[in-house]
């Protein structure tokens, strides 16, 4: 349910643009792709992906790793941050829809989890408005 548009900071809004254009770049040759996470600080932007593992991780287990990548770099500063990763959504009608989940933080500590539906059409990625799922 969409109860009213999303509003973020800018640094949110570039950072959120950014992951959603990456994601569309990625969607149409992956059927998934793996957890990401992007920091604004100081008008620079700076790309967080895990480390290289010879063991294999579960997806919660990639996003509990940026998100300690995340507190490590951003701890003391004064920078925006998403994490950003594969979900579903289930809908009213028990039907079960793809989406990117975008948990944005703010330098006071403020989150928020995003869902952005989306659907594969003709060989190209349709991103459905976004559910603003959780707010703190």
């Amino acid at each position: 349910m969409i109860d009213r548009p999303v509003s973020l900071p800018t640094p949110l809004n570039i950072l959120v643009s950014k992951s959603l254009q990456l994601c569309e770049y990625m969607l149409p040759v992956c059927d998934v792709f793996y957890p990401f996470a992007a920091i604004y600080e100081k008008g620079r932007i700076g790309c967080i992906f895990n480390d290289e593992d010879r063991g294999k991780k579960r997806e919660s287990q990639l996003i509990e790793q940026l998100q300690w990548r995340i507190i490590d770099t951003t701890t003391d500063t004064d920078s925006y941050s998403v994490l950003v990763y594969a979900a579903t959504v289930n809908t009213q009608n028990s039907k079960t829809l793809d989406a990117i989940a975008i948990a944005t933080a703010t330098p006071d500590h403020e989150e928020r989890l995003i869902l952005y539906p989306y659907y594969k059409v003709d060989g190209r990625v349709a991103i459905s408005p976004p559910i603003d799922a959780v707010t703190r």
